[in-house]
């Protein structure tokens, strides 16, 4: 990735004196469009793939964020005799309640809802 962005800086460079050579008449006008068009399209693939890159790091920053909190969370409650709200809280991530479904009938209404919980992922990346 460093590599990368040290070559989106190089050809910004780069870019920069094929225009300075086109003004000053070293360069026709058509080789400075094939060059810089040339260099641009490197460096759209370089930008596109460090923004790829960034977002994987990203996502590993936090499985290991994750892990380190399930590891902490398991530590507490090793000598752990009940399962307890506390205890379970702490290895939930999200919980997710769909909206209620269902039929009403006479007076009554029977309504069924969906509920999701993810716990924390402890995976290693």
């Amino acid at each position: 990735m460093t590599k990368s962005e040290k070559r989106i800086a190089e050809l910004d460079l780069i870019i920069k004196r094929l225009y300075e050579d086109s003004i000053s008449g070293k360069l026709t006008d058509e080789r400075f469009i094939k060059l810089s068009r040339d260099y641009e399209l490197g460096q759209d693939n370089l930008k596109g793939m460090v923004e790829v890159l960034h977002k994987d790091v990203k996502r590993r920053e936090q499985k290991k964020n994750n892990a380190r909190s399930f590891i902490a969370a398991a530590k507490k409650y090793t000598d752990l005799a009940e399962l307890d709200a506390t205890a379970l809280r702490e290895f939930i991530d999200k919980i997710y309640v769909s909206k209620t479904s269902g039929q009403k009938g006479r007076g009554k209404t029977d309504k069924e809802r969906e509920i999701e919980i993810v716990y924390i992922q402890w995976k290693s990346v």
